[in-house]
């Protein structure tokens, strides 16, 4: 069957999408920063039709090799971490270049149709309330984040994530607008949650939003903010990858997908203390006054869901990532003060490494502009 590569295989949601495309007969190859470092994405796939390529930095290396003989592209790899140094250096380039250079060698090498991994941060309005309005959020409907608003001092760690994947896929759009011989699609989910099947040996290795779960057990005083309440399982987030390359439908669309049912983290906590109390004492108090009730928006999923046949999980214990998968030793598992959810709420960081993972008044990087640093011969 096809070939297909996925870009940053190593990563969370990147090896659900190869375990996808492998379980409906497809033969995956991978791209990891160092294939010497990769063994745990070796065994993950033991046994199995994927092979593995070098690709340094997917913003600026030579990806010639990984593309040969390649049908299909899965674009996962961008970063996704909220520790910012330098918005534009840190999270804006390497967002912005690794989709514009996968899409560039992709192109070279005559690919038929490439799938991208955006997210509703792409689509939300965060200064006209986010999640929180009474509103249908739409394929038509666009962050309206630039740049220059990103870079600005003091701009809290989402809000500049959440910036990078829509100049990244506004970067997409206008490559395929040069270049509509190459279908592509993008996949928009809000949070992502499940457990995760990558190579994990410690808590501070986990993935950002399995983090953000885990991190729920670390004797926290109150329930931590809900800034996101709206998610999507990550086995059907990876379903909906593979649907995109096999329906026509989804050729060149936006495709939002999110679960029918919100996620707060006081439902997850009570979960979590009803199905594992013997955790309850590492779990944040729940107050017994009744939830505040806030309006939280919704996506159109019409697209994912009546011409893909897409379904979205519900919440379940399945979708939490914890002692089933790590040691719950507090010593050995506690994580750093500064990556629990607290007021105001910052999702924990976690090491993203670009292959592990990922235009209006916005500059992006022009298409025709290859300089020898970042195209030199071919490089990415």
């Amino acid at each position: 069957m096809s070939l297909v590569l996925v870009t940053g295989i190593s990563g969370y949601a990147a090896s659900y999408v190869a375990q996808e495309l492998l379980e409906q007969g497809y033969t995956v190859r991978g791209t990891v920063r160092n294939v010497k470092k990769a063994d745990g994405v070796r065994k993950l796939f033991e046994g199995k039709k994927v092979e593995l390529v070098e690709v340094p930095d997917i913003a600026q290396s030579d990806m010639t090799e990984a593309m040969q003989g390649v049908q299909f592209v899965m674009h996962v790899a961008s970063p996704y971490h909220f520790k910012i140094n330098d918005p534009k250096k840190d999270m804006l380039d390497p967002a912005v270049k690794g989709t514009i250079n996968t899409l560039e060698y992709a192109l070279e090498a005559r690919v038929k149709h490439v799938v991208i991994t955006s997210s509703f941060a792409a689509v939300t309005n965060l200064l006209a309330g986010g999640p929180f309005r009474d509103y249908t959020y739409t394929a038509e409907d666009w962050n309206p984040a630039t740049t220059e608003m990103a870079c600005e001092p003091g701009r809290p760690g989402p809000f500049v994530y959440s910036a990078s994947k829509k100049l990244a896929e506004k970067a997409a759009w206008s490559f395929h607008e040069q270049h509509p011989q190459m279908a592509i699609t993008t996949i928009n989910p809000p949070m992502i949650y499940g457990p995760p099947i990558q190579a994990t040996s410690s808590a501070e290795e986990l993935n950002t939003s399995s983090a953000t779960i885990y991190a729920l057990l670390q004797n926290l005083r109150e329930l931590p903010d809900d800034r996101l309440p709206l998610f999507c399982a990550v086995q059907d987030v990876a379903k909906a990858h593979v649907a995109a390359l096999q329906n026509k439908a989804a050729q060149n669309k936006r495709l939002l997908i999110c679960a029918d049912e919100p996620f707060t983290w006081r439902m997850a906590t009570e979960f979590l203390k009803k199905e594992m109390p013997e955790l309850s004492d590492r779990l944040p108090p729940v107050p017994q006054e009744p939830a505040e009730q806030r309006t939280i928006a919704k996506l159109d999923c019409s697209l994912a869901k009546n011409d893909l046949g897409l379904k979205f999980k519900p919440c379940s214990r399945k979708q939490w990532p914890v002692p089933s998968r790590l040691p719950v030793n507090q010593q050995e598992e506690k994580l750093p003060e500064s990556t629990l959810p607290t007021r105001p709420p910052e999702s924990p960081p976690c090491k993203v490494e670009v292959s592990r993972s990922p235009t209006d008044s916005s500059p992006v990087p022009s298409l025709s502009e290859k300089s020898e640093s970042t195209r030199s011969p071919l490089s990415s």
